[in-house]
């Protein structure tokens, strides 16, 4: 509905995905006058369609269409949703609109929203005006599953409007001529919000307002205000517009602070990214639900290319199965509980330490798969980024107290085992888990995104144990502590970078897919809303610091990988200069820098120094740089048997 838009207020089902853009006209019957209506708009006639569900919303919404309408020469059509195809009594055109106003249209159906894009569709409106109380949506949607389709995918200007107050008293203030502000930052959406206030307000200046950090120097603020000046002397009507340029501690306070003073304020719809959007709340969500003032969000129709892509985006926001409202409670009741740190999880901890510090040394592949299943590290680092995403300040403390108490555990369990355990040199499975590259983090990043679609989705929660092997969490830790008591030390780090890599990838892909899935912060609480960004700002710098790490190992391992191609290939190509008769049996890069390579052949005859230096020679030219050559000769015995 838009907001509160059909018979006896009935709001769909929530929940459901927004409809598609292109949806099903009413069936004949269940609207009147389109016909006509599509006619007045092919004859060039700016045209307003005002979608109402409420008494109040007539009185508002007419109370800007109708200005807007004389001003351009235009008319203005209200439209109502009926489950029963009934127009109420109150739907009557006020005799102050009438000479701009037609008279109302009725949809029939009980899904407001994919009626009016079907309208809007077919009609072709230069204008949809919407109403909103003010209240964002706690999923997926911005202003609610009606409002975000049509948004997003009508095809003409969108305007939404938001007043708190009386509606008369705004409809008496929009005659009078409204004192307007408008944040202005430039861009489409902000024209369009400069033509609506022309319109809106014939005589009365217009403020034009842009917001600088209040720790902005005077010389700063001063080219804000050129920069401003510019962009407003671009419109219709520079002259109706007064430029100012505030100082305030974020946009949202500045605009608040500046608004006092006006009657309505016109902000385009944000052009921010798509986290700040659905996850946090955009500017005009945070003004629609903190401003004490009229407020009308105005997005610009682009062109066919931009829509395009504005409705891929979307459809791929609906392509993640959206969690109800008491799912979402239960599903973050659940992480909560099993992000504590209990008897049960120190134990679980001791004995998964133990496992993977003895699969180590054994070097066991079997062992450390055993040490993944029983390690509950996974659950905490999901309960960080469900709090994270949730903007609860509690639920990452807990968690990450959890995390740290399970890697503190681990690695001192590693070390002791290394105190006991008999001399030995670093097994495979400890080598292997030394030098982490960006595939590693890739792993990190998928089993991230699948363990938190696992656990929001009880019917693929079976697949968590998968997901605990995919990726290690425990078996680094505890190589770490192995290596570092046995002072090998930059084994140790990389071990260390291992699980640095892990944590950072699965704490932010599991945010990612809980974002995706409708969680998000309340966008009204300060205090969680500076643990939203917080918590995604220490993440993106940690994420950075090991994408960097990473990024160095993985070009040193490309660069090992080259090499090893290019000194096999020519091995391969200048064998024949150690004999007819010699074989490779194995080779090996010990030294990058100063390449130096260890060669066995096999081999019935011998191989004199002039055909080694020769291989040598070979080598360093095909390498382009000197190689020093170790070659070990296995003599062998051709024995063939009698005919």
């Amino acid at each position: 509905m838009v907001d509160g838009m059909g018979a006896r207020g009935k709001c769909p089902r929530s929940g459901a995905d927004p409809p598609a853009p292109a949806a099903t006209l009413p069936q004949a019957g269940q609207c009147t006058r389109m016909a006509a209506m599509n006619q007045t708009n092919r004859n060039g006639i700016y045209h307003i369609v005002v979608a109402v569900g409420e008494p109040r919303h007539l009185t508002v919404l007419l109370a800007l269409a109708a200005p807007l309408a004389r001003r351009r020469q235009g008319r203005v059509t209200p439209v109502y949703v009926s489950e029963d195809g009934a127009q109420p009594a109150w739907l009557q055109v006020p005799a102050s609109c009438a000479d701009v106003t037609d008279a109302p249209v009725i949809l029939r159906g009980n899904q407001p929203g994919e009626l009016l894009l079907a309208y809007a569709n077919s009609f072709r409106p230069n204008l949809l005006l919407l109403h909103w109380r003010g209240r964002p949506s706690r999923g997926r949607y911005l202003l609610g599953r009606t409002l975000d389709p049509l948004i997003q995918y009508a095809p003409c200007d969108v305007a939404v409007m938001r007043v708190d107050g009386s509606p008369e008293a705004f409809a008496e203030r929009m005659q009078q001529g409204p004192h307007i502000l408008i944040p202005y930052g430039g861009g489409p959406n902000a024209e369009l919000a400069a033509r609506l206030a022309l319109d809106l307000s014939e005589e009365a200046p217009i403020a034009a307002l842009r917001v600088a950090s209040q720790h902005s120097a005077a010389d700063a603020i001063a080219a804000q205000l050129e920069g401003l000046r510019a962009m407003v002397a671009r419109t219709h009507q520079p002259e109706r517009f007064d430029p100012r340029v505030v100082a305030a501690p974020t946009v949202v306070r500045g605009i608040q602070s500046a608004a006092r003073d006006y009657d309505l304020v016109l902000v385009g719809a944000s052009g921010e990214s798509y986290v700040d959007r659905v996850v946090f709340g955009n500017v005009p969500q945070q003004l629609a639900t903190t401003l004490d003032r009229p407020l009308l969000i105005v997005r610009h129709h682009r062109d066919a290319a931009t829509e395009a892509m504005r409705k891929l985006r979307w459809r791929l926001i609906g392509a993640m199965p959206q969690l109800s409202a008491p799912e979402r409670v239960q599903v973050y009741r659940q992480i909560r509980d099993v992000a504590r740190s209990d008897r049960d999880y120190v134990v679980m901890m001791v004995l998964a330490a133990s496992i993977a510090s003895l699969g180590l040394l054994l070097d066991s592949t079997a062992v450390l798969i055993g040490a993944m299943l029983v390690a509950p590290l996974m659950s905490a680092l999901l309960g960080i980024s469900m709090g994270i995403v949730q903007g609860d300040k509690a639920l990452v403390r807990m968690a990450a107290r959890t995390v740290l108490l399970g890697a503190a555990m681990v690695v001192a369990i590693g070390g002791l085992v290394e105190l006991i355990a008999p001399d030995y040199s670093p097994t495979g499975e400890m080598l292997a888990r030394t030098a982490p590259t960006l595939l590693d983090l890739g792993v990190a990043l998928v089993s991230g995104a699948a363990a938190a679609y696992a656990s929001a989705r009880r019917d693929v929660a079976s697949a968590l144990p998968g997901v605990a092997i995919a990726v290690a969490l425990a078996p680094p830790l505890a190589n770490f502590g192995l290596l570092l008591l046995a002072g090998h030390w930059s084994l140790a780090l990389g071990a260390l970078l291992l699980f640095l890599t892990n944590l950072v990838g699965i704490i932010a892909a599991a945010a990612m897919v809980y974002l995706w899935m409708g969680f998000r912060p309340n966008i009204a609480d300060q205090q969680r809303a500076r643990m939203f960004r917080g918590g995604v700002l220490a993440t993106a710098v940690l994420g950075v610091v090991v994408i960097a790490a990473l990024g160095v190992l993985s070009t040193r391992a490309l660069h090992a990988a080259s090499l090893r191609r290019q000194v096999g290939a020519s091995l391969q190509q200048n064998s024949h200069l150690l004999g007819q008769d010699a074989y490779l049996a194995d080779w090996e890069v010990l030294a990058q820098q100063d390449l130096v390579v260890a060669l066995s052949v096999e081999t019935s005859e011998d191989i004199s120094t002039q055909q080694t230096v020769a291989l040598q020679q070979a080598l360093a030219e095909d390498l382009g740089r000197p190689v020093a050559l170790q070659l070990k000769v296995i003599p062998v015995r051709l024995i063939s048997g009698s005919p």
